[in-house]
């Protein structure tokens, strides 16, 4: 998929259902309460939408926050080998970071590009 059709599938917004079987594929996700993260919206809310037959689209903003989460977490897996160790590594603070949690900079675009930045960096070897 190119990034332009990558970026219409933002500006349409993701199905709801899609980015609630994105958080349940990771038990970091989950643990995190994800869904609730991305959307801002209450538990009940998030409960409501999962059992309602109408299909419910995510905004725009909201999508490209799940995307840098699912983007995040695949790029983990790809520099840590496993999702296992990406999600344990996502949830601890990092001292290359200035002690930031990875996860927790996922929700801005800033932050997305400082962790992917770092892991592309970590892939190369620059970073032991």
């Amino acid at each position: 998929m190119s990034q332009l059709e990558l970026l219409r599938l933002v500006q349409t917004g993701f199905f709801f259902s899609d980015v609630k079987c994105m958080v349940e594929s990771s038990s970091l996700f989950k643990a995190r309460n994800l869904v609730r993260r991305i959307t801002g919206i209450s538990t009940r809310s998030v409960h409501r939408l999962s059992h309602s037959v109408q299909a419910h689209r995510l905004d725009a903003q909201q999508s490209a926050v799940a995307f840098q989460y699912a983007k995040g977490l695949e790029l983990a897996s790809k520099v840590f080998g496993s999702q296992m160790l990406a999600e344990q590594w996502l949830c601890r603070p990092c001292g290359r970071l200035m002690g930031f949690v990875p996860f927790e900079m996922l929700d801005t675009s800033l932050g997305f590009s400082v962790v992917a930045d770092y892991l592309e960096r970590l892939r190369l070897g620059v970073y032991q």
